[in-house]
């Protein structure tokens, strides 16, 4: 087997990744053990005979052979096959090979213990592993099993027998299982490292793979066309986590059993370890098989086909169905029992809830609905075919046509994870939208009390209360289904709209005020931050608020302006946005130069030339308004995303056609006036107002004459009703 020719393979599979885009994560590798291994893996695509080999040598840099199906092996790929140290598996010594490795550590080795692709991932009956496909229907096969602790029991006797001088031992090893004694195998130990490999999404559908082989091709039988559509999706678009389980150590997993048979007398060698072969095989293979699938890694698509499978009712309202997904995934996150997807991230969830668009669960819900798994009835209400799930459909087919049924089947195998989903979908409305609601707030403001202990600097912290986003409620009857997110400026923090919510609070309003990605904690926080953060902080105020109330208002101030703008101009239709406004936001400054002192010349050349720059210049100290709130320290980057963020709002503005307020001083030191006017003339609100106070500092909401602002806010939500 020419090792050379390996190197040369992965050479190809590492170009084919970056060519195809193939996302590959890979966790576990701690797992695997400095000593023969076998690899025993799922198996759901053809794909994974090649890219699992190679994902193994580029991580450790040791091959690892594998069983290809004897059908392979003709003309050049049978010879690339056999060049690259693949066995065929109608090949007569294929066991003695495999073992031979193993015990002189000569190759590791991976097995797929249920013999052949599971397209269903159908792999559970009455608590056993089997093998369910249309050439083999049963147990899974305990041969991985077998072979492995053949590896470690045969290199015991191989030791034992040079060590005694047992020649006759020696001699029938040799004849019977092809091994002999060498030197260095007395520190070895035989170790199964289960390997679980999650795809996500599985997505039917045309792809670059499946064209190019219509192309050269042209009549694909079925089959594998079945295979070029999934696995071709899989390849160029999918993320493929393949992780490494904790190894067993099969010589402690055996050892209690080994010195209770050897002491009994007359039986041979050989029948000893038939013995604990048969102890073993079994009981072995259901564990690494258990440990191979508890391993999955749970993402969106399991989460939301187990909600719609565990629902105890066939209608479903659109948004409880999006709180029982998010509870769910921050329940199954917070039980650490399971490897979590970043698709089921909780800081990234709650954009269920922001009425804009959300990739994850927009592309399952379609997916959902084309393959009529669900069906829209209203724009809030929708009906769940329970009978999908019991459908039989022709093994080659199942992934194609009833993709989320192959999902559930693979989630089914986490008992505890499928115990919490059929737990939370049994919560009433108001239960889970209290829990749901509380979830987003306080996971808000753990994220702001890690970033803050992160980030600590005893010269440019303020106290944990400025920083700390916060929630009014309002248990008046006035305005109870009404609330309002507040965003704060740049280098700010939530307690400088502190006296505007106190006042809208006051007047009846549920107020939440988010505290923007960078701020609030120390000035090189805002180093780590992009306008894509900004804009996120500000949805989860959104989306906290949009569970417990009927209409929201944005109000944002200056930077959080901006970003009020741009979220206005993102919603979708009929969503719970009723109204925005803006106050002192800059799609110009004044003059940027003229905020610092020093280095003018210098500034200009880095707002130019940032890339070439950064090292020369990454923050300049000044004196803000507010330094009880406002950071004294600018980050050159905080200032590149804050171009950016004003650069995209005034793209968008043409999109935004809510009743809007635009609020600017006069005589405003930071933001040129002209700002508002080309606000209010570029959206395309047919309720506008544009109202130009006599302020002479750029901080409006925070000064002395404050509460002329709040009046403007308050009449302009009196014109709509709104108060």
């Amino acid at each position: 087997m020419a090792i050379k020719t390996f190197g040369y393979t992965s050479f190809v599979m590492s170009f084919l990744e970056k060519i195809l885009g193939t996302k590959f994560t890979v966790t576990g590798i701690e797992n695997i053990p400095n000593q023969p291994t076998m690899f025993v893996a799922n198996h759901f695509t053809r794909s994974e005979t090649f890219f699992v080999p190679y994902i193994i040598f580029k991580k450790t840099g040791k091959q690892a052979r594998t069983l290809a199906d004897s059908k392979l092996y003709v003309g050049i790929l049978g010879k690339f096959l056999n060049a690259v140290g693949t066995v065929s598996t109608k090949n007569e010594k294929r066991d003695n090979i495999i073992v031979n490795d193993l015990v002189k550590g000569k190759y590791n080795w991976i097995i797929y213990p249920e013999g052949s692709m599971i397209k269903s991932k159908d792999i559970i009956r009455d608590n056993l592993f089997i093998s369910n496909t249309p050439y083999r229907n049963g147990p899974v096969r305990t041969g991985s099993a077998v072979l492995a602790l053949k590896s470690e029991l045969y290199r015991n006797d191989l030791i034992q027998a040079h060590k005694n001088g047992n020649n006759e031992m020696l001699k029938y090893l040799l004849q019977n299982h092809d091994l002999d004694y060498e030197d260095g195998i007395n520190n070895l130990t035989t170790h199964i490292v289960p390997l679980n490999i999650t795809y996500y999404p599985i997505r039917p559908g045309a792809n670059k793979i499946q064209e190019i082989a219509n192309r050269i091709v042209k009549k694909i039988p079925k089959q594998i066309a079945e295979e070029l559509e999934i696995e071709g999706n899989i390849l160029t678009g999918a993320q493929i986590n393949i992780h490494f389980g904790k190894s067993i150590n099969l010589a402690n997993y055996i050892k209690n059993k080994k010195v209770l048979i050897n002491q009994i007398p007359i039986i041979k060698q050989d029948t000893k370890n038939n013995f604990i072969l048969r102890y073993f095989r079994s009981k072995l293979t259901n564990e690494f098989m258990e440990k191979i699938y508890s391993d999955t890694e749970i993402n969106f698509d399991h989460i939301f086909i187990a909600c719609l499978m565990h629902y105890p009712e066939e209608k479903i309202n659109l948004l409880k169905l999006k709180k029982i997904i998010y509870y769910s995934a921050i329940l199954i996150n917070k039980s650490h029992n399971y490897r979590c997807n970043p698709s089921i991230n909780p800081q990234k969830l709650s954009k269920l809830f922001s009425d804009e668009l959300f990739h994850e669960f927009d592309d399952v819900f379609n997916l959902a609905i084309s393959q009529n798994v669900i069906k829209i009835l209203d724009q809030n209400l929708i009906e769940i075919n329970k009978n999908i799930f019991e459908r039989n459909i022709e093994f080659h087919e199942i992934r194609l046509e009833n993709t989320l049924h192959v999902v559930a089947n693979e989630f089914s195998l986490l008992e505890n994870a499928t115990a919490i989903i059929k737990r939370v979908t049994r919560y009433n409305d108001n239960e889970i939208t209290k829990k749901v609601f509380n979830e987003i707030y306080n996971l808000d403001q753990q994220h702001f009390l890690s970033d803050y202990n992160k980030k600590f600097d005893k010269t440019f912290s303020k106290k944990t209360e400025i920083g700390m986003p916060f929630f009014y409620d309002n248990d008046m009857q006035k305005n109870n289904n009404i609330g309002i997110v507040l965003c704060h400026g740049y280098k700010s923090a939530p307690a400088e709209v502190e006296p505007l919510a106190k006042y809208l609070n006051e007047i009846g309003f549920k107020i939440y005020a988010v505290r923007l990605q960078g701020h609030g904690t120390a000035p090189d926080d805002l180093a780590d931050s992009s306008w894509q953060d900004w804009y996120d902080s500000l949805q989860v105020g959104y989306s906290a608020l949009s569970l417990i109330c009927q209409k929201i208002i944005i109000i944002g101030f200056s930077t959080g302006g901006l970003l009020t703008l741009l979220s206005a101009s993102k919603k979708k239709n009929l969503s719970k946005l009723c109204a925005i406004v803006s106050i002192s936001s800059a799609l110009k400054l004044v003059s940027i130069a003229s905020k610092f002192a020093q280095g003018v010349e210098m500034w200009n050349e880095v707002l130019n030339k940032f890339s070439l720059s950064k090292g020369q210049l990454q923050y300049v100290d000044d004196h803000p308004e507010n330094p009880n709130i406002n950071y004294s320290r600018n980050y050159i980057s905080g200032v590149v995303q804050l171009e950016k963020l004003m650069n995209e709002c005034n793209k968008s503005l043409n999109l935004v056609d809510l009743p809007a307020l635009i609020i600017q001083g006069k005589n405003d030191p930071v933001v040129d006036p002209k700002s508002a006017e080309n606000i209010y003339k570029k959206i395309n609100s047919n309720i506008k107002y544009l109202s130009m106070l006599d302020f002479n500092n750029h901080v409006i909401i925070y000064s002395e004459r404050r509460e002329l602002v709040f009046k403007e806010i308050k009449n302009f939500l009196n014109k709509l009703n709104l108060f």
